[in-house]
């Protein structure tokens, strides 16, 4: 256990310049600039957005005004002439029963419309046993 390296200090390599742990590691600051510039060399510069934006512009004016707008051919009238009737056909209509689980809304209102029911008939048949029979009908 004394053999440990606590997990807040990296361990030292023979190297102690580097980007992350997992990194390569170089013997001197010379070496970390030189593979600074490198890496940054080989990353390709950000695009620039307003040129693109301003391409995609001029080429979507030149599509637009290049291709006329498509002309709907005239149908030529004949007089006196009728459209030919098609008799009309009713789609076939395929129905199809899916079976789902109730959703938790409809669960509840199957439990509160149960819970109402039975104690609606319990409350109805307390009331004709119990307060019914003590009514009294007095004649003057």
């Amino acid at each position: 256990m004394e053999d440990q390296v606590p997990s807040s200090n990296i361990p030292q390599e023979t190297g102690s310049y580097y980007q992350s742990p997992e990194g390569p590691r170089f013997q001197n600051p010379a070496e970390f600039a030189a593979a600074q510039q490198q890496v940054a060399q080989q990353t390709p510069p950000m695009p620039d957005f307003q040129e693109m934006r301003r391409l995609a512009l001029e080429q979507a004016i030149q599509q637009v005004t290049q291709q006329p707008a498509p002309q709907a051919p005239v149908p030529q009238q004949v007089p006196n002439a009728q459209p030919p009737v098609q008799p009309y056909v009713e789609p076939e209509v395929k129905t199809v029963y899916v079976r789902r689980n109730l959703t938790l809304a409809e669960i509840l209102v199957v439990f509160a419309l149960a819970s109402g029911l039975v104690l609606g008939v319990q409350g109805i048949w307390s009331f004709a046993t119990d307060l019914l029979p003590r009514i009294e009908i007095r004649e003057k």
